[in-house]
């Protein structure tokens, strides 16, 4: 069925709505309701899921669920990205098309036309996200779409050491102590050294046999009867 576009402010005749998405007038039959907005759509502006027909969504809610809201701004990965580089070099060189990539965005047609938009100021948004990191745009090349951020050196104060002829950088070497063990220790090992002497000269027997002991030998002999 061929849709039909109507000018502003006419409504649609009875029997026929428009979609909410593309504008198109359709009979009210062949819409489609959005079960998240709840508004009408045509087939072609909604998605349906393979394995439930009555799971009807529309592309406005789609793509709020396939890539959501993030904090910050839309320059807020171009910071992270430079504070990461931040932690082995002073200095980026990117193309427009890498700042592009690096915040999922396109940048807009001033970014490309003039260099006032890549200034150093406070009161631009998109300027915030490298000055509040502690970088600064030094070059902007307009003919081959480049641009060089710095950052000024930060030295690390080292301290003075005490001792003459030794660096402070250098770590002092300190020798381990070995405390002297007490007297219980050492006699509570020579006593568990002694026991387990004695438990491997004992004469081993098979069996439940066990030997009589030496003071039942000592008062008959198995020889002679009471």
């Amino acid at each position: 069925m061929k849709s039909v576009f109507y000018p502003l402010g006419k409504s649609a005749p009875p029997g026929k709505e428009e979609c909410n998405l593309c504008g198109r007038v359709f009979p009210y039959y062949s819409l489609r309701r959005c079960f998240r907005c709840g508004k009408l759509y045509c087939k072609s502006c909604i998605t349906e899921n393979l394995t439930d027909r009555s799971y009807i969504i529309c592309l406005n809610c789609a793509r709020r669920f396939v890539s959501p809201r993030r904090s910050g701004t839309k320059y807020t990965p171009l910071s992270v990205y430079l504070s990461r580089r931040a932690r082995w070099t002073n200095g980026v060189k990117l193309t427009f098309s890498g700042v592009e990539e690096i915040i999922g965005d396109d940048l807009p047609l001033s970014a490309k036309r003039s260099k006032g938009w890549w200034s150093n100021t406070r009161s631009r948004s998109h300027a915030q996200a490298w000055l509040d990191v502690g970088w600064k745009v030094q070059e902007v090349d307009l003919n081959h779409g480049t641009v060089t951020f710095k950052r000024p050196n930060i030295l690390k104060i080292e301290k003075k050491s005490t001792k003459k002829g030794v660096s402070a950088s250098l770590p002092t070497f300190k020798p381990r102590r070995f405390r002297k063990p007490s007297l219980t220790r050492i006699a509570k090992a020579q006593a568990r050294l002694k026991n387990e002497f004695k438990k491997s000269t004992l004469r081993k027997y098979r069996g439940k046999f066990k030997p009589k002991p030496a003071h039942e030998k000592r008062l008959y002999k198995p020889e002679e009867k009471p």
